[in-house]
């Protein structure tokens, strides 16, 4: 008998049921799917012949695997990255055949992520997937988390981490939860707009920073105290920061070589559309077309993003939960600031990109635009990797690109 675990999740988890084949972007498609050890060993026992002959075609033994819960066995993949157990209207014939139960861990828990803080088993939804996506990005009331106890079924933890144990004394990961939580209050507060909270965000994690290294010991005094007032009025645009990001931008797309390393047919359509509208495919230098593309930014910023910024908000502060923010890279929290700040800006790139391509957006196109922004750029192997590697060679990693990137 399952035994009661302490959980903590956000409000719209309950929400969700997966919409199997009606999925405009299947899970089963685009990904590699691994299947944990003990899934791996009833495959070789199911009694149904055809299943049977479907395993032993499909399934193998991965001799390089990290976790038999994981990725103990692999399954080939036909063109397209496409699963070989989806039939033709894109339902997985193991669920239909023989029931949720065979189903491996990954199949099982996505687009649930599972991490473990202080014996809490923290549980909340991955935006990939569209149809979670749909539903916590469309929250205008917002995020709102609350704690139970339930049994908990398949399941794969993605961390585990005891903040009192003795190997973090000396390390900020001892006052994670203080500071997540107040990175996603400030990401929350409604009272600033989205660019005024990211940059008194960064502000808090400077600051902090800074006390990680000369006084330690004082830092749940310091974030308890902290004012996230204090850094509010100082932050102002600039419009040649929008010139500066579209270059900084293009450079990044063109180090995720979109037509030749990424599978997404949507995200290869939406990089189309950039081009186009930034006229990039036309050669021109990005000055030639500065007041064109901060009409656009000031344009898109005003109509899409001010009058929809809980979806923004909501990308965010359930990145920052799920994710382990500001540890989502590094140890360094800097790092993990500037990357989710990378992320937002990048997103608002494309969209404004989009916008000149279309020259009209939505609500719903937004929402996915950064189903598909995430599915490509959070699931790739080595990219967001490399691109903190750029920003730390380029000394970027600092307040005053945070400013740009705003």
């Amino acid at each position: 008998m399952d035994k009661n675990i302490k959980m903590r999740y956000p409000r719209y988890l309950k929400e969700f049921e997966c919409i199997g084949g009606k999925c405009e972007d299947s899970c089963c498609v685009g990904w590699d799917v691994d299947i944990d050890k003990i899934t791996f060993k009833q495959y070789y026992k199911v009694q149904d012949k055809e299943m049977k002959r479907m395993f032993q075609k499909n399934v193998y033994n991965n001799e390089d695997y990290l976790s038999p819960d994981v990725d103990y066995g692999k399954v080939k993949l036909k063109n397209g990255k496409r699963c070989p157990f989806l039939d033709e209207e894109n339902y997985c014939m193991i669920y239909s055949n023989l029931g949720e139960e065979y189903l491996s861990n990954i199949c099982t828990s996505f687009p649930r992520i599972t991490n473990k803080i202080d014996g809490y088993y923290e549980i909340s939804l991955d935006v990939a997937c569209p149809e979670a996506a749909r539903i916590l990005l469309l929250k205008e009331q917002g995020i709102e988390f609350q704690e139970s106890e339930e049994t908990l079924g398949k399941h794969i933890v993605s961390s585990d981490i005891d903040t009192k144990s003795k190997e973090f004394n000396n390390s900020p990961i001892k006052y994670f939860k203080e500071i997540r939580d107040l990175s996603i209050k400030i990401i929350k507060n409604r009272t600033f707009n989205l660019s005024q909270r990211l940059y008194i965000l960064g502000g808090f994690i400077n600051a902090l920073e800074e006390e990680l290294k000369y006084n330690y010991n004082n830092v749940p005094k310091f974030i308890k105290e902290y004012d996230i007032n204090s850094r509010s009025d100082s932050y102002e645009k600039d419009q040649l920061s929008y010139i500066l990001q579209i270059d900084f931008f293009k450079k990044m797309v063109g180090f995720l070589d979109v037509f030749k390393e990424v599978d997404s047919i949507s995200f290869k359509e939406y990089t189309k559309q950039i081009m186009a509208g930034f006229r990039f495919d036309e050669g021109e230098e990005i000055n030639k077309d500065s007041e064109l593309y901060v009409k656009a930014f000031e344009d898109y910023t005003e109509n899409f993003i001010i009058k929809n910024s809980y979806i923004f908000e909501n990308y965010l502060v359930n990145f920052m939960y799920n994710n382990l923010f500001p540890f989502s890279e590094t140890e360094s929290i800097f790092d993990g600031y500037i990357m989710l700040l990378t992320r937002y800006s990048f997103i608002r790139f494309y969209l404004v990109g989009k916008y000149l391509y279309n020259e009209y957006d939505s609500k719903e196109n937004i929402v996915k635009f950064i189903q598909s922004f995430s599915k490509t750029i959070e699931h790739h192997k080595t990219y967001l990797v490399d691109s903190l590697d750029y920003i730390k060679e380029n000394e970027f990693d600092n307040m005053e690109f945070a400013k740009i990137l705003l």
